[in-house]
Parts: C-alpha cells; structure tokens; sequence
C-alpha cells in the first residue's frame, strides 16, 4: 500500500489526482533456482472419473522430480479435496497448475463455475457429522494448508494456496 501511494504522489501533483485512477501493482516471482522452470499443469476432462488419481500421480511425480517429497503427501491430499470438489460441483474441465519456489510449492485449481467453494462447517452432534455426506474436503485443506484463496478467473475461479517447504 505505501508503495501505490508513493508512487501515485510521484507520478501526479494534487490538482491532477481529481480525477478517478487504477494503479494495478503485481507481485513477480522468479522461479528459483538455475536449470528448467519448476512449472507443470494437468487438464482433467469434466467426466473424467479417473482424474482425481490422475491428480494425486500427478502431484507425487512433479515433486519427487523436483526432490520436493517432504510436501508431497499433504500436497496430493489437498489437490485431491480441490479437484474433486470442482469435478462434484463445476462440471466443468479442471486445470491444476503446481509451481516451485525457493520456500513454497503454490497449487492452482481452475474450473468453469464462478460460486466460491464454502466449507461446511462441523455440527456439534456427532451423528449429524457422521451422515454429512459433502462439504468436509475444505476443512481438511485448510488444516494442511494453513489457508486458501478463491478468486473469479474469466468465466470460472481459481483456487489457490502457498504450501511452505520445510527448512533442512
């Protein structure tokens, strides 16, 4: 935030910032590391009832490839809760985009449905939680992850979360 203001003050004196303006500020990051970028994406059909395996290989591949395993486990879980909450409720395809950091692996989910994913909450009756048949996926992203984010990409939305690579 202090650097839009300063830069918006450098740019422009009082009497011209009366107009309306957007100042769009991006955040590049730079894939970490020398050799080949640490990027990989897979595309699930809609119907594809093989896909959330095909996720799970997927994810376990890419970061044994990048000697990432430490976060493989927890990463394949999540993607599978993601995935086939998008396969349930979207109905659309599904991309899953992985990237590498030096300090985080960044997971993506995209599908063609605009509603945010909303986590159910937990019913304090043990029996109503054990006839739940839907909504528990969220909560256990979040207890892996730490935190999610959901937000409208074209005519669909993205899933994202930041998984932090434990220091050797």
């Amino acid at each position: 935030m202090d650097l839009a203001d300063h830069l918006v003050a450098e740019v422009s004196s009082p009497q011209q910032r009366r107009d309306d303006a957007v100042l769009l500020l991006a955040r590049y990051e730079d894939a970490a590391g020398a050799g080949a970028p640490r990027t990989a994406s897979l595309c699930i059909q809609r119907q594809d009832v093989q896909g959330v395996k095909a996720v799970r290989n997927f994810v376990s591949d890419r970061l044994c490839a990048w000697g990432l395993t430490e976060v493989s486990d927890s990463l394949q879980l999540i993607a599978s809760e993601i995935v086939t909450n998008a396969l349930i409720h979207a109905g659309s395809d599904v991309d899953v985009r992985l990237r590498a950091f030096a300090d985080h692996v960044r997971l993506e989910v995209r599908d063609s449905n605009s509603n945010p994913p909303v986590p159910s909450p937990l019913a304090l009756d043990e029996e109503e939680n054990a006839e739940a048949e839907h909504g528990r996926g969220l909560l256990i992203v979040e207890a892996l992850a730490g935190g999610w984010h959901s937000f409208p990409n074209g005519r669909g939305k993205t899933v994202s979360l930041d998984m932090p690579i434990p220091a050797v």
